[in-house]
């Protein structure tokens, strides 16, 4: 949902509630989110779904709606999210209680109607027009009162959900990034390998680095040094960094580097630099006493071969880092 303003989201309420009376739509909080959505037209593929729907089964079934409302309207994320979950349920809940107000009053006026047919239909109905039109005036004001009500609730709505979807995002962006070093992390390399391998040729390589013999060092200096090691690898990951480089931290000591547009030969002598220059790298303790006289790492490295999928890319690149590992260490494996 966009922010309208007030005067904005009466005129498209003023369009959606009409269709949704064509179509026999029930008033429930997801179908007057989608079909304000629609009437604005800012979604293509909503009102193509929506039209395609009607076209299919002759209306919108609310379960759809349902489904439509958190497919374009809110992000998936808020279906896993307790917090936005709850403030979700509550904005749902506000316009449910504002559509039954408004029904309520709507009833209210269609029966004051009723009534005063019945008293300007007597003989001495002349008598009782005062008390018609007092009636009757009562009767409107307060159905427009609700009416009014109700917009200004689904305009606050509006913009909360607008809110939540920009919270949501910045979640999302959080998700892909490694607490720890701030690189990407498997899920956010899993998703920019997505969208790097349609348009690759045979120029897209994989870099899987791991820390050597990293139990070890937990086990002798203490899970803090460990910690400091690959924090420290991770900022020379970094200092080192190519322009078409995509740096992330997979698990405990595993480091990952993407190489756009870069072929094998390119991404093995890339690697031995960054192990070479790791190799001359000394860890010290806070007190200044050296811990690791050298940091060793074993790379694999693979390169996109054809249609080659992501999965298989990473999944070749790890079996030639276990290579690496089995050559003893320290040393660079493209096989």
């Amino acid at each position: 949902m966009h922010v309208d303003s007030p005067r904005q989201a009466n005129a498209l309420l003023k369009k959606a509630v009409p269709l949704m009376r064509k179509m026999d739509v029930a008033p429930t909080p997801y179908n007057y989110g989608i079909w304000y959505e629609y009437v604005r037209q800012t979604s293509p593929k909503l009102n193509q779904l929506v039209d395609t729907t009607i076209g299919r089964l002759g209306s919108l079934p609310s379960f759809v709606s349902k489904e439509l409302f958190h497919q374009f309207l809110v992000a998936e994320e808020a279906r896993y999210n307790n917090e936005h979950k709850d403030r979700l349920e509550q904005l749902v809940e506000n316009v449910s209680q504002s559509t039954t107000d408004m029904k309520s009053s709507l009833k209210t006026l269609e029966s004051n109607v009723a009534k005063s047919r019945k008293v300007l239909a007597r003989a001495d109905r002349a008598k009782h027009l005062d008390k018609v039109i007092n009636f009757l005036d009562k009767g409107t004001q307060k159905a427009l009162q609700d009416a009014d009500e109700f917009s200004k609730t689904l305009s606050r709505v509006n913009k909360e959900v607008s809110q939540l979807k920009a919270e949501l995002e910045e979640i999302k962006n959080n998700v892909d990034l490694d607490p720890l070093t701030q690189l990407l992390n498997q899920k956010g390399l899993e998703r920019q390998l997505y969208t790097l391998v349609p348009s690759s040729e045979d120029d897209l390589s994989v870099l899987i680095i791991d820390i050597d013999h990293l139990k070890s060092v937990n086990s002798n200096y203490g899970r803090r040094a460990g910690t400091a090691l690959i924090c420290h690898i991770s900022r020379v990951l970094q200092s080192r960094k190519l322009e078409n480089a995509t740096l992330a931290r997979l698990h405990g000591g595993t480091f990952a580097v993407v190489l756009h547009e870069a072929t094998l030969d390119f991404a093995i002598e890339y690697a031995e630099i960054l192990r070479t220059h790791l190799n001359k790298q000394r860890l010290k303790s806070r007190n200044g006493s050296g811990i690791l006289p050298s940091i060793q790492v074993s790379i694999g490295v693979a390169t996109i071969i054809g249609q080659e999928n992501p999965a298989n890319l990473i999944a070749r690149a790890n079996g030639y880092l276990d290579n690496a590992k089995r050559q003893g260490r320290n040393r660079t494996a493209s096989r």
